[in-house]
């Protein structure tokens, strides 16, 4: 494996670096070894039209950012639901994420795929890796 360091120099310093819609481009073995935390999360707050007397569904959901500790600063948020299934409850992530990055992507690279569908494939592969909920919970109750 390739230092980290290295690769965050090498990627970071080509002039493409940064794109003219200010995504930054990294390679993805670069992303899949990159460290991200936890910057931010929170629940969004119920509008008050939903307020009424007696029993309501109600949907308990919110946002979170993590970010990387290189610079320029890599960023990936997502919209999470906490959920109540199978006598558990769950958080789960809702909708694409947003983020301020662009892969480098090979010929090889998932082919079939446009660019937004791929970039969105790796980023819930990651996602799914960094243990999200823990932090979303203490987080939100704190």
């Amino acid at each position: 494996m390739r230092n980290k360091k290295n690769i965050c120099e090498k990627s970071l310093s080509e002039k493409s670096a940064i794109k003219q819609d200010f995504r930054i481009n990294i390679e993805v073995d670069f992303f899949r070894d990159l460290e991200l935390i936890h910057l931010y999360s929170a629940a969004y707050e119920e509008p008050e039209s939903s307020h009424s007397v007696g029993g309501i569904i109600t949907r308990i959901n919110g946002y979170t950012e993590w970010v990387s500790k290189i610079s320029p600063v890599i960023s990936i948020g997502w919209d999470w639901e906490l959920r109540y299934e199978n006598a558990t409850c769950q958080y789960v992530k809702t909708g694409p994420a947003f983020s301020n990055i662009a892969f480098l992507i090979k010929d090889n690279d998932y082919s079939d795929l446009n660019e937004d569908a791929y970039t969105q494939r790796l980023i819930d592969s990651k996602i799914r890796l960094i243990g999200w909920e823990k932090k979303i919970l203490q987080s939100i109750t704190q």
